[in-house]
C-alpha cells in the first residue's frame, strides 16, 4: 500500500513538472523578463499625464501682440498635452508689476511669467544687451539674435542665477520718440525733454547722453502723466502708443528706431524641474510657435493699424534718418564700449549680431 502511494505522488510531482516545462501556467514568465523596462515606461507615461496647472503673468495689455501670441501658445500646450497642462492667465497687470512678478517667479508663488529684458535690470545687467542702442533695428534681425547660442548663454547664465527658466522670447515693438514740445528732427531736439524710460540703468545712461531728463514712470501710469504735463513725453513703440492710447495726449511722434522692447517667457525653474521632459518639451514647443506667430503675423500687423490710429489722430509723425540719425548712433556707440567690458556674455552677444547684420 505504501509503495502504492509513492508511486501515485511520483506520477503527480512528474506532470506538475511537464506543465510547467510546457508554459501551461499563466506565470511562467515574470513581468520585468516579458517587458523588460516596462516600470520605466509606465512611471514616464504617468509623469508626461500628469495634471498640471501653471498660474501665468503678463504685465502688458491685453490690446498688444504677444497677449495674442500667449493664447496660441496656451490652445497649443493644451491641445498638445491631451488637457494635461492647463493654465490660469492674467493679463494687464491683475498679478501685479513686472517688479512683482519677477519676484513671485523667483519664489515660485507663480509658475510662469511674461518679463520686458529692463526688468532684470534689478538684478542683473546682462539682460539690457538686448536693448543696446541701434544695435538691433529691426524684427528679423532681433528674432535671429534673441535665438541665438550667444543669446541663449545668456539666458543659461541669468536662470542659473535667479532661479528661473527662460523659454522663449516675445517682442512689444520698436522704440521711438513721442512728445508734446516739438518734432524731434536732430539731436539738438532732445536736449531738456522729460521723457518717460522704463527703469534701466544703460537706457538712463543713453537718454541722459542724449539730452534728455529720463524719467521712470510706470507703464499704465504714463497716459495720465502725459496728460498732466509730469512729463514732456516718451521713449516709446507704436504698439503702446496705440494699446493705450497714448495719441490722445501726444503731438509729435519720431520714427528712429533705436532698439527693440523685447520680453520673455518665464518659468521658476524648480517647477520646470518638477516636470517631465515631454511636458517641458510641450510647453517649447506651444511657448517657441507663439513666438514665431507674435513676429511673423500678430507684431507687423498690429503695427500697421498704430500707424493709421496714429495719424487719424492728427499726430505728427516724422522720421530721423540720415545723418541726423548718425547723430544719435555717434553718441550712444560709448555705451557699446562700456557694456562690453562688463562681461563676455555681453561681447560675444553684441559681436554675434554685427556678424548676423
Amino acid at each position: 500500500m505504501k509503495k502504492k502511494i509513492a508511486m501515485l505522488l511520483a506520477l503527480a510531482l512528474c506532470l506538475t513538472m511537464a506543465l510547467t516545462a510546457c508554459g501551461g501556467g499563466n506565470n511562467s514568465t515574470p513581468p520585468a523578463a516579458a517587458n523588460p523596462g516596462s516600470t520605466a515606461d509606465n512611471s514616464d507615461a504617468a509623469a508626461a499625464s500628469n495634471p498640471v496647472t501653471i498660474v501665468m503673468g503678463n504685465y502688458g495689455s491685453s490690446a498688444m501682440p504677444p497677449y495674442f501670441a500667449d493664447q496660441d501658445a496656451i490652445s497649443y500646450i493644451q491641445e498638445q498635452s491631451g488637457g494635461t497642462i492647463t493654465f490660469e492667465y492674467s493679463a494687464d497687470g491683475v498679478l501685479g508689476s513686472e517688479f512683482d512678478m519677477i519676484q513671485q517667479v523667483m519664489d515660485g508663488t507663480i509658475q510662469c511669467v511674461i518679463l520686458s529684458s529692463s526688468t532684470f535690470s534689478t538684478y542683473t545687467n546682462l539682460m539690457e544687451v538686448f536693448q543696446l542702442p541701434f544695435l538691433i533695428t529691426d524684427y528679423d534681425l532681433e528674432y535671429k539674435a534673441l535665438t541665438s547660442e550667444a543669446a541663449q548663454a545668456i539666458y543659461d547664465k541669468v536662470g542659473e542665477d535667479l532661479g528661473v527658466k527662460i523659454v522663449a522670447v516675445q517682442e512689444n515693438g520698436i522704440r521711438h520718440f513721442a512728445n508734446n514740445v516739438r518734432p524731434i528732427q536732430t539731436l539738438a531736439d532732445m536736449k531738456g525733454l522729460k521723457l518717460r524710460i522704463v527703469p534701466s540703468n544703460m537706457l538712463t545712461e543713453v537718454m541722459t547722453n542724449l539730452g534728455a531728463s529720463p524719467m521712470t514712470v510706470a507703464y499704465n501710469e504714463v497716459y495720465s502723466a502725459l496728460q498732466n504735463k509730469v512729463v514732456d513725453g516718451e521713449e516709446i513703440n507704436l504698439t503702446s502708443i496705440y494699446a493705450m492710447k497714448h495719441y490722445e495726449q501726444l503731438d509729435y511722434v519720431s520714427t528712429i528706431g533705436m532698439y527693440p522692447f523685447p520680453s520673455f517667457v518665464v518659468y521658476n525653474l524648480a517647477f520646470w524641474n518638477s516636470l517631465s521632459p515631454e511636458q517641458q518639451e510641450i510647453l517649447v514647443a506651444g511657448h517657441t510657435k507663439g513666438s514665431e506667430n507674435l513676429f511673423s503675423t500678430y507684431l507687423p500687423e498690429y503695427e500697421e493699424e498704430a500707424i493709421a490710429a496714429v495719424e487719424a489722430s492728427g499726430t505728427a509723425i516724422n522720421t530721423i534718418e540720415g545723418d541726423a540719425r548718425q547723430e544719435f548712433i555717434n553718441v550712444a556707440m560709448p555705451t557699446w564700449d562700456s557694456y562690453r567690458d562688463i562681461d563676455p556674455l555681453i561681447a560675444g552677444f553684441i559681436d554675434a549680431v554685427q556678424a548676423m547684420s
